[in-house]
């Protein structure tokens, strides 16, 4: 491990086996399940957990925490401002798996489609890299085009040593600010999440036929560049969940999205909403699926065991059919966000948590609708997705 990409890469590679970032506790929750977990199965036994989604009454609605369930009215909804809510970019980055290589995550920030990708034959072809389609907007094209002329896939591209590939610009802003990104190594050589600050690196880039520019990074070697550069295939179909939202208010903009779907029995999908009114999320990578924002859903295929603390908690409240338990203050290893909340419930196998940073930007009522109004897919069956707005 050289630098901060191959920290990067490594904590992509093993994402699948991390808890959100929902607190210290709630980890120390979920270490300690894993390993009853692998007790019980050395013993013979099973452990089996089901969760539904259950219903609250408009004005009150049941709350988890520390001393178990409770009351508390439901915040008053505000009037939200005019503003549409956003799509994806219509493009999903894959790539010729012939030589080992595949999409760990694939998705978006804002307008721009990004995949991060590995390889089973790291000897052969490197670790991989990220790669983006952008908006010609955000491209410097002039620093792109005093690259190096190379070749990719029979078509001009270039090779550029020192390219601004995510600018300190992008994390600016109320929301963005609060994302975990990793920074260099301080004076005493110790890396840790720091301020962000402009990112440069080597890139191998080309203008696709569209007219977006697709820009490879994510290692510094040069051949390992042009391998994953080789290998990229663009698909025009947009990103994917186990879910459809038919409701989202016209507070939230779709900001940021992504999946891993590389073991389906462990499959991931992150949708982060920002608020209308503040800067539209940029990111150059996925971020291992950590970004955070107004509103965030996560469904996940995998057994965290998160469910079963829950549950343990007091008894469900009833949604659209299944059980749910809502969060407004630390409570069964979750934090939820000061002012905001959590609410945990499990479809069709898929472990759900959605965490609202404010509860005026996102009142109950307004969370409710959106659930109750969805209609949901198969989290271990990615071939059954589908476009997450409709």
């Amino acid at each position: 491990m050289t630098d901060i990409r191959d920290l990067k890469a490594a904590l992509a590679r093993h994402e699948h086996l991390a808890p959100p970032p929902d607190g210290l506790i709630e980890g120390a929750y979920l270490g300690a399940r894993r390993v009853r977990r692998r007790r019980l199965t050395a013993s013979g036994l099973a452990v089996v957990t089901v969760i539904a989604l259950g219903a609250v009454g408009p004005g009150l609605l049941d709350r988890l925490d520390d001393d178990g369930p409770g009351r508390v009215a439901a915040p008053a909804a505000t009037k939200p401002p005019a503003a549409p809510v956003a799509k994806p970019p219509a493009v999903t980055i894959d790539v010729d798996r012939s030589d080992g290589f595949f999409p760990l995550e694939q998705g978006f920030s804002g307008t721009t489609a990004l995949a991060t990708i590995r390889t089973n034959n790291v000897t052969r072809t490197g670790a991989g890299g990220d790669v983006g389609v952008y908006a010609p907007a955000d491209v410097d094209t002039a620093a792109i085009e005093a690259g190096e002329a190379v070749t990719v896939q029979g078509h001009p591209a270039r090779y550029v040593e020192n390219y601004l590939i995510d600018p300190a610009a992008y994390h600016q802003g109320p929301e963005n600010i609060t994302a975990p990104k990793p920074g260099g190594p301080d004076e005493n050589g110790k890396i840790g999440f720091l301020p962000p600050k402009d990112t440069r690196a080597p890139v191998v880039a080309w203008r696709d036929a569209s007219g977006s520019w697709v820009i490879v990074s994510g290692t510094n070697k040069r051949t390992e560049l042009l391998r994953v550069a080789d290998a990229v295939r663009l698909r025009p179909t947009g990103v994917t969940t186990p879910y459809r939202l038919n409701y989202v208010p016209d507070t939230l903009r779709l900001d940021y999205g992504g999946s891993s779907t590389y073991t389906p029995s462990e499959s991931n999908s992150v949708l982060v909403f920002g608020a209308a009114a503040n800067p539209v999320l940029k990111r150059s990578d996925l971020l291992g699926l950590t970004e955070v924002g107004a509103l965030r859903v996560q469904l996940s295929a995998s057994d965290s065991g998160r469910l079963d603390i829950v549950s343990e908690t007091g008894p469900p409240t009833v949604l659209a059919g299944y059980d749910t338990w809502y969060f407004t203050k630390p409570g069964a290893g979750l934090s939820p966000p000061k002012g905001g909340a959590i609410l945990v419930a499990k479809v069709n196998e898929c472990e759900t948590l959605i965490t609202v940073q404010d509860n005026n930007l996102v009142p109950y009522p307004v969370l409710r609708k959106m659930f109750e109004t969805a209609s949901f897919t198969t989290c271990a069956a990615p071939d059954t997705w589908v476009a997450p707005l409709s």
